[in-house]
């Protein structure tokens, strides 16, 4: 049959072959080219099913309605027979031997239909079978390809943070050595600030003390200026 033919290759693919014979690289692109193959296929091999049920269907109500004809044809035969008209009944008889040769030939095709629709529903059953398995295996390869992408990043992160000088971490840690030590200058600077404040304070604070006595000695000094001045103009 021209019809079982044309979908002989797909009776006899098998997805876990086609993807032993894939690349890890080509896979994917394999697997979703014979899902789009597979699907389209898919709607041709519905529309040939049904149009060989639809055959068998039709020769089936063929037979039943032969079947009919030749029962109706004996019974009114036998009518013929009881009211003594054997020359009806020969009539009827004759065609009914001619509807029984037909019917073989109906047989012969009924057969035919139904053996031919039993493999296109195999056919159609197997397709099915194959794309719901290969959407499944694609899902996977899908989720694999995922994990291994990620894994190979964090490969290329592993291998540039293994060298130091390319560690963008070393970088980092540099300049916070550089800003504690600016920290622990300023902080530094800060202790001297207030310990020469305090120092200063200190030194303010006694100068004050002999600045009282400076002007106690200042004021006798002029007292014994004024006096001798006196003195001199006989006062």
């Amino acid at each position: 049959m021209g019809i079982l033919s044309r979908f002989t290759d797909i009776m006899s693919a098998n997805i876990n072959s086609l993807l032993s014979k894939a690349e890890a690289g080509n896979a994917e692109k394999l697997l979703e080219k014979y899902l789009k193959d597979a699907k389209d296929n898919l709607g041709q091999v519905k529309a040939e099913t049904a149009a060989v049920i639809a055959e068998e269907t039709g020769l089936a109500r063929k037979l039943a309605d032969n079947e009919t004809q030749c029962n109706k044809y004996e019974s009114y035969a036998m009518a013929a027979v009881k009211s003594g008209n054997d020359d009806d009944a020969k009539k009827f008889l004759t065609h009914k031997s001619h509807l029984e040769e037909e019917r073989e030939g109906l047989i012969s095709q009924y057969n035919r239909a139904k053996d031919n629709s039993e493999k296109m529903k195999q056919l159609l059953k197997k397709l099915s079978d194959d794309i719901n398995a290969s959407e499944d295996k694609l899902r996977e390869l899908k989720q694999k390809l995922t994990v291994a992408k990620q894994q190979e990043k964090m490969n290329k992160l592993g291998e540039k943070f293994a060298s130091v000088g390319n560690n963008p971490l070393s970088g980092v840690d540099s300049l916070f050595d550089a800003v504690q030590k600016r920290v622990d200058a300023a902080d530094a600077a800060a202790a001297l600030n207030k310990e020469f404040v305090k120092e200063t304070r200190e030194v303010e604070d006694l100068a004050k003390k002999y600045d009282a006595t400076t002007q106690e000695v200042k004021a006798d000094k002029v007292e014994d200026q004024l006096a001798a001045l006196k003195a001199s103009l006989g006062k």
